[in-house]
Formats: C-alpha cells, structure tokens, sequence
C-alpha cells in the first residue's frame, strides 16, 4: 500500500517504521509494533527493576510483534509453554497517522489480564480493530514480566520484587514521554485492564511511581483487594521453596543474595515450568506469585504498604473511575474443576480444608455454616462439591473473588470523598462464544465465562473467528467499544451513569433476545448490599 511509507514516526529513541493494518470492515490505519520500552530483563537484569532501553541507529522496523514474555497457561491443560524472557515491548495503533497535525487524541492504555501468570499483547489475542474503527482514540498495548519473573521477591534489597509492575510503570512513562509524536495527548491518557490487569490498574491507583502518568481508569473484573491479590505475605519463603523445588542446594541456608543470583543461573523454561511444583491442589492456587508490599529499604518502591491499608485511608490518585465484573466472574477458578469428575470428588473431600486456601482467610464451622446456608441450599447436607452445582458454587466465588472486592474498594472510594466521577457496570451479555470451552475442553455450556466481556472489545484470532455482520454479537461489540471510548474521550460523564454521594446505580448490559434490538443498554439499581455485609463478616470475622 502507498500509504504504508507513511507509517514512520520519530521519537526520543530513534525513527519506527510501522505498518497498516486492515479490520475486518475495511478500515485501514497505522500500527507499530513491538517497540522496546526497556532492555532486555535477562541476565543480571532477572529479578531486577526494569532499566530504559538504548537509542538505536537508523529506523527501527515496528511492523511485527515482538515475542510473549515466557509462561504457561495451566488454566487450559493442553496449552504448550511459550514466550521469552526478552519481552518488554508495546505497540501503538493510531486511527489515523495525520492525527499528529490535529488535535491530540485520548489515549487509552490496555494491561493485560491472567493471573499475573500468563497474558500478552500479541495481535493473535489483543487485536485493536474495534478500537480503531472509532477514530477516536490511540490505543496502546504493551508486555509486563509474569509469574516467577514479574513477581518474585526476597524480601529485601537482593530482590525486593513488583518487577512486573514497575515494568508496567515503565510503560507509562514512555507513553508520556513519547505519545505525542503519535498524535496522542500525553494529558488524556486511562488505563484500563481485566481480571490480574484490572488489579494492576488498582495498584497504579496507588501507587506513588506511577502518579501523574494516567488521568482516567477502567476495572474490570479485578481488584487490588482481592483476595488473590494483595500482596503476598512470606516472599522470602515462597523462594525459597522455589529455589528448593528446582534443587538449589541449601535454598534454606543460602543468604538471599546468594539465592538471587542461584535463580539467574536456571534455564527460563526450567524456571516456569517448575511452578507447577508449588500448586498445593490441581491449578490452584492459580495467582501463585502476586504483588508483595517493597521493604522499607527499597528507595522508590511500587508499594510501602498493604494496599488495603493505603485505599482505605484514600491516599491514592483522585481520577474518574469506571469498575464493574461479570456476575459470574467465579467461573475462573470453577471451570477449572469441573472440567473433571475426578476432581469434583476430590474437592468434596478436601472442601473445608481447601477452602482457606482457596479465600485465603480463616474458616471456621461457623462460617462453613453460613456459605451453605447462603449458597448450598438445593445441595445433600452430607456434600460440598457435586456435579449438579456448578451454579451454586460459582456463584460462591464469583462473590468472593470479585463482587466483594470490588464493592468494598467502591465504598470505600466514595467514603473518602474523592469527588471525582465513578461508574459502575455488570456485563451480562450472553453470546455464540466463551471462554469456558477453552477452560474445560468441552462444548457443554456454562452461561458467562469470565473474561466473556473481553471478546467484544478485541478481536481475538487465535481464540474465536470474528461475529456474522449483524449478528447480536456484533451489535453488543459496538455498544462495549463505545461505552470504553467515552468513558475515555468524554470530558462529561452522564450523571445517570455516575454514583452520588453513597448511591451508586449500575449500568447493566444483557441480551434481550428481540431480533431488532438484540442488546440493552439499562441502569439498574445500586449495590448489593446484602452480599457486601455477608461477605464482611466472613472475611473480616475472626470468630
């Protein structure tokens, strides 16, 4: 194409031939990708605070993306392990490249969800067609270290960890520092991520490294005060039981520099793989390596306190919020169970032993009690985990792992009065694809997966084809991509859609099943309050 010569920009760094990339409706538009924020984290670099990559000489081909950081996804058992460790990259994709000659265009950056485990920003998963097709906006994409990489720590100056956080941070900074030459406004930047990626962008909330860098922020089904993560509360002996399961000798005894440095010396491969080791059940727990609180040494830390502690005080940035979840966001951790009858056996049997691991708070008979009396009402007094309640149990953790936290986190925001704008949506959209055929390996339906909302924000290529030209996916996929774009673009948010003083009404979107108007768009009342106080007690009851 003759428009592609076009596709060059000149940044701080070095010029970036891009390319053009076509949607599938036939919109063309600019995309660069693969563009190094930071060196490569290899070497000594392993367990390390991200450092800013080299200028380079002549121009840098942006045309391709650039590898996965290495992982594997045992979410879905037959997935192979794939990614380097060299895989600090991001791209930007730009409606259209005269935008620069414009007025700057709203930015919306995307982190990437999975566990703070897997994830990446490769077309195949993350494709920005939907975005593109707006021309409102400067989508960004980027990469962030994961599992052991991103994430371990010793607690101390050998390796005070969040090194997959601070990559994120890095990431920011090169948005601010370079957008504009994109034809992006580096002063109207949101961030916006699901499930681990939605935690993240609570954590840059708080963070003091990444204040200033972002101006609005979306949380989708994720929270920072879940219980699967906040910060991990022993690094120091989660490695070194990964330096004993990969046969480190004396991991016990080794100083923690000493270990560090025995880690740096393991093949990447070896590294992932041997997580696996550290499961105590199946897959779980599935977020092994999260966010730890920085010791009071670390000079500019990505956290100095339990979150918990910092969004309750209200000590984080003051910008228009939008939250919402999947009622049955639970399915992540059920559909991982019951893709097996084995393991639904097993399950029952360790139920009332795996269950603090699985909520990560004390269980007492007490609070066994109450969950079944809230959500095991049609199952044999004498059974926890069965076939027939699927249903039952998701709805148990979706509470646990996502409505709670994400009310409380919105209570707790209005509480502070923070006086800036919040929204709150429920994605209820049912549609032809899901997530949970790829979770389970079977074509058996099992209503919304999460992350169903995400199919309708990007195209995903490697997962599912793209939605019939009028089908009622593709209309839901038009109203999502709206609704993102103007929370993004908007300097107004519809007072309807925004929560005043402690009432909050909720922005629920569903399938209406009329084949003229298949999606709707509705306000629905406010937050559950019922669910928030019976999930208080449970988590905060220590009786």
């Amino acid at each position: 194409m003759a428009y592609a010569s076009k596709a060059v920009v000149c940044i701080s760094d070095g010029c970036l031939q891009g390319t053009v990339m076509e949607s599938s409706n036939g919109l063309s538009y600019p995309a660069f990708w693969g563009i190094p924020f930071a060196k490569p984290p290899v070497g000594k670099l392993r367990f390390a605070n991200p450092q800013p990559n080299d200028p380079w000489q002549g121009i840098y081909d942006a045309s391709s993306s650039k590898n996965a950081c290495i992982q594997k996804v045992t979410l879905v058992p037959t997935a192979p392990m794939f990614g380097t460790e060299d895989c600090l990259y991001l791209n930007v994709f730009v409606p259209v490249l005269e935008a620069r000659h414009s007025n700057l265009l709203p930015v919306m950056v995307y982190i990437h969800g999975g566990g703070f485990l897997y994830g990446s920003a490769q077309q195949e998963q993350r494709d920005p067609s939907r975005f593109m097709s707006t021309r409102k906006v400067i989508l960004v994409t980027f990469q962030y270290r994961l599992g052991v990489f991103g994430f371990f720590s010793t607690g101390d100056a050998s390796a005070p960890g969040n090194f997959g956080m601070k990559d994120q941070v890095m990431a920011l900074h090169w948005v601010k520092k370079n957008i504009q030459a994109f034809g992006g406004d580096p002063n109207r930047v949101t961030i916006f991520g699901e499930s681990a990626g939605a935690s993240c962008t609570q954590f840059h909330l708080l963070s003091p490294l990444s204040r200033g860098l972002f101006h609005r922020a979306i949380t989708m089904s994720g929270s920072a005060l879940a219980s699967w993560s906040v910060p991990i509360e022993n690094p120091l002996r989660l490695a070194r039981n990964q330096a004993k399961v990969l046969g480190v000798p004396n991991a016990e005894e080794l100083s923690t520099a000493e270990l560090v440095e025995q880690l740096r010396d393991v093949d990447a491969a070896e590294l992932t793989a041997s997580i696996e080791l550290l499961k105590l059940w199946d897959i779980h727990p599935i977020t092994l390596y999260h966010p730890v609180v920085e010791p009071a040494e670390e000079p500019e830390p990505f956290l100095a306190e339990d979150p918990r502690d910092t969004w309750r005080r209200g000590d984080y940035a003051s910008v228009p919020w939008l939250t919402g979840s999947i009622p049955t966001d639970g399915s992540i951790v059920t559909q991982t169970i019951y893709r097996n009858s084995s393991l639904i056996e097993d399950l029952n049997e360790k139920f009332t032993k795996l269950l603090p691991l699985i909520l990560r708070t004390r269980v007492t008979k007490k609070k066994l009690a109450r969950l079944r009396k809230r959500f095991l009402k049609t199952t044999s007094p004498t059974k926890w985990v069965t076939y027939d309640n699927y249903d039952e149990i998701t709805k148990m953790l979706s509470e646990a792992w996502f409505l709670y936290p994400m009310v409380k986190s919105i209570k707790q925001h209005l509480a502070n009065q923070k006086h800036t704008p919040t929204s709150i949506y429920s994605f209820q959209f049912r549609g032809r694809y899901s997530f949970s055929k790829l979770f389970t390996g079977s074509d058996k339906a099992y209503g919304l997966s999460h992350p169903d909302d995400m199919i309708y924000l990007f195209e995903m290529p490697l997962f599912f084809p793209d939605f019939p030209v009028r089908s009622p996916e593709e209309e839901m996929s038009k109203l999502w991509v709206k609704f993102f774009v103007d929370f993004a673009t908007n300097d107004l948010v519809d007072p309807e859609e925004t929560c005043f003083g402690k009432q909050c009404d909720i922005v629920t979107f569903d399938n209406t099943y009329n084949p003229y108007f298949p999606v709707s768009r509705k306000i629905t009342r406010g937050l559950d309050e019922e669910m928030y106080q019976f999930w208080k007690d449970i988590f905060e009851e220590t009786a």
